[in-house]
């Protein structure tokens, strides 16, 4: 996220001003919310609503919040209510993605399709499996498959909305799916641009294009049908569903390394703002922005029931960054002990 845009990005982040009031809230305001790392997408969750990990995990799932792969090739929460449009929008071209990663791997279309419907068949036989479970299934069934190549054939099953599921402590439940019917192509387009928009601020067609997997012709489509507004923002030509508001930025926070404040387009003007640390903080476990900017990381340690937390800074903070980094630490410890 470029800082010059903090101020107008970080409010619908959920970031800055109100927070949501519930796990499941904060998934319904972003339509999906990247869920990749286990033991981080909780805080990215619980930041947004001041809950702590343990009740992020177990309000999910009740609430109908799906861990599942959706807009791309990577896990995210999504409620079932949304899933459905979210699948309509982007299913196919994330499809066209994990046919290329299942084709590098001796795995051809037809045996993807096929051995994905047996996987369906397998967590409708036996709703909470795990994929060791579905893996000693398909070896019982004759169908031996390495670990990339099941995961591959999982998440085909999960891009037709048949099957999703929790992750709780050890491994990702399956679950069968029964979603409402999927919406028409362009009413899904036009849920999934306005619904990016509501969670990530004045954006660009690009934005869109990166976060779902659309093309950038599809994004635009998308931002046409969705009706949003364009707006001049820090001298930008964006895009925003109703008039942008400014907030005051938070001078610390600590957010996961796959938040979704990062989940717009990563150009050389980001690159340029952030400086020579950016790739070494974008793979760090945590992402330490100050003033709104990507500042540097940060890693935690947990050890005899303590939680530290070590962070490495592109610049030395001020006394009362400090104090708000601090502040940021103890949120987060009392996120992962309450």
């Amino acid at each position: 996220m470029r800082s010059d845009l903090a101020a107008w990005r970080l409010g619908p982040q959920l970031l800055a001003g109100n927070p949501a009031t519930s796990p499941e809230a904060v998934v319904r305001h972003f339509g999906a919310v990247q869920a990749q790392e286990h033991l981080w997408a909780p805080w990215a969750v619980g930041r947004r609503c001041g809950a702590t990990f343990t009740v992020v995990l177990d309000g999910l799932w009740p609430a109908g919040v799906i861990r599942t792969h959706v807009l791309r090739t990577t896990w995210h929460y999504v409620h079932a209510d949304d899933l459905p449009a979210a699948i309509a929008a982007t299913a196919d071209r994330v499809m066209g993605q994990l046919v290329g990663h299942a084709r590098r791997a001796d795995l051809a279309e037809p045996q993807l399709v096929a051995t994905s419907e047996v996987v369906t068949q397998i967590v409708r036989e036996t709703p909470g499996c795990t994929r060791d479970h579905i893996a000693e299934q398909l070896r019982e069934a004759g169908v031996e498959q390495s670990s990339n190549r099941l995961g591959y054939v999982v998440m085909a099953a999960e891009l037709r909305g048949e099957i999703g599921g929790e992750r709780r402590p050890g491994q990702h439940e399956y679950h069968p799916l029964d979603l409402a019917p999927p919406p028409s192509t362009d009413d899904a387009l036009a849920w999934l641009a306005r619904t990016y928009a509501r969670g990530h601020g004045p954006v660009t067609a690009h934005d869109l294009a990166w976060w779902s997997s659309l093309t950038v012709r599809q994004a635009r489509t998308a931002i046409e049908l969705a009706g949003l507004e364009p707006v001049t923002v820090a001298g930008q030509e964006l895009w925003s569903l109703g008039e942008p508001t400014e907030v005051e930025v938070p001078p610390v926070l600590l957010l996961a390394n796959f938040d979704e404040v990062i989940s717009h387009v990563r150009d050389a003007a980001v690159r340029a703002d952030v400086g020579e640390i950016y790739d070494e903080a974008m793979f760090a476990p945590g992402l330490l922005f100050v003033d709104g900017r990507l500042a540097g990381h940060w890693r935690r340690t947990v050890a005899g029931g303590q939680v530290e937390v070590e962070t490495t800074t592109r610049h030395p903070l001020s006394a009362a960054q400090q104090r708000h980094l601090d502040a940021e630490i103890d949120r987060f410890r009392a996120f992962l002990t309450d």
